[in-house]
């Protein structure tokens, strides 16, 4: 069983290039800016490891963290943020594309914020990530900001965009513990 208190930050890569090179099997965790990818990281370890912020848009490289010297959790910085305006949407297509074909890279953690409905560009990643070949495992996030209401209609959105078996995260390690164990079958 993998020690997910067990981590620390190794490094930041502002390219597949700069990415640690010892071939260890990683994660990736993906998903729209502010969808809560830094909460979700430091929640999974017990630790303020990843840098989270109110404002979108902080994460802007590949941020590697070790996990119980076993793999690397990768924090990507999310797509549809104002800081693509500087960057490009198109960089960050090309990271992502080369990505995935990484043979390390063993699954892919996608978050979705499903408290509005999803637009193109979430669609279109999302139908991309379903095709690449790599494990996809889907986590709704900023449940324990919805009330019975709005988790019925996220439940509803999932099934509409083919959102198969998600984790729905309340903001807690117990609604989090089966993410735990399907990372562990990705590696």
């Amino acid at each position: 069983m993998i020690n997910f208190r067990k981590a620390r930050f190794v490094t930041s890569a502002p390219s597949l290039k700069e990415k640690p090179k010892d071939e260890k099997p990683a994660v990736l965790f993906i998903g729209r800016s502010n969808v809560g990818k830094s909460t979700l990281i430091n929640t999974l370890t017990g630790q303020k490891i990843a840098f989270s912020s109110k404002k979108a848009g902080k994460t802007k490289m590949l941020n590697y963290f070790d996990i119980d010297d076993r793999f690397y959790l990768v924090d990507a910085p999310g797509y549809g943020s104002t800081i693509y305006a500087n960057i490009s949407t198109i960089n960050f297509a090309k990271m992502m594309e080369s990505y995935v074909k990484e043979r390390s890279l063993k699954g892919i953690v996608l978050l979705l914020d499903l408290r509005h409905e999803l637009g193109e560009d979430d669609v279109a990643f999302l139908n991309y990530l379903k095709n690449c070949g790599k494990p996809l495992l889907y986590v709704i996030t900023k449940c324990d900001q919805m009330n019975q209401s709005s988790l019925s209609a996220a439940k509803r959105l999932a099934g509409k965009y083919g959102v198969l078996d998600p984790i729905y995260s309340f903001g807690d390690l117990k609604s989090l513990e089966p993410l735990k164990g399907r990372i562990e079958k990705c590696l």
